[in-house]
């Protein structure tokens, strides 16, 4: 069995950003985000917490809307759909990233964010498995330290099981 230990990656990430739109609240992204609130998903989707929450872009990024093929993030979205708006509006095409299927609730520190020492647990900082291991993990078991949580409380909390 291997010991506990600690992974640090540091990520170079290369994309080339279309030219787009000055960004604007639309009133497609306004409707989506009512209609998470009147559904009763307004809490982050990591850790439920209902502060300091943001809507995220899960599928296709907001500024990636000029090059998102429509018809492929209509399919992504019924396959990975955390909120039942992939089934019940699959008969109706996605014509843009604000779409209410392509919507995720997230606090801000699972959103953009990360903890004072410069680790990451926001979706736009670290890899998809370390970002969802954040909602997998038993109770009290998150290997991800979180804002204000030093990484030796992580290794202690974890070695202690």
């Amino acid at each position: 069995m291997l010991e506990v230990h600690v992974i640090k990656r540091t990520l170079t990430e290369i994309v080339i950003d279309p030219s787009h739109a000055e960004r604007k609240e639309s009133a497609e992204f306004r409707r989506s985000k009512e209609r998470l609130k009147a559904d009763g998903h307004y809490k982050c989707w990591i850790c439920g917490t209902t502060e300091n929450l943001q809507v995220h872009h899960f599928g296709a990024e907001w500024s990636l809307e000029n090059v998102t093929d429509f018809e492929k993030l209509k399919v992504f979205c019924e396959e990975w759909d955390p909120y039942g708006y992939g089934r019940l509006l699959r008969n109706l095409p996605i014509t843009t990233v604000d779409d209410v299927r392509n919507m995720l609730v997230l606090c801000q520190e699972h959103h953009t964010g990360g903890s004072k020492d410069g680790a990451a647990n926001g979706i736009h900082e670290i890899t998809l498995p370390v970002w969802l291991i954040q909602k997998l993990a038993k109770q009290g078991e998150d290997p991800v330290p979180q804002d204000g949580e030093s990484v030796e409380n992580v290794i202690k909390k974890i070695t202690d099981l």
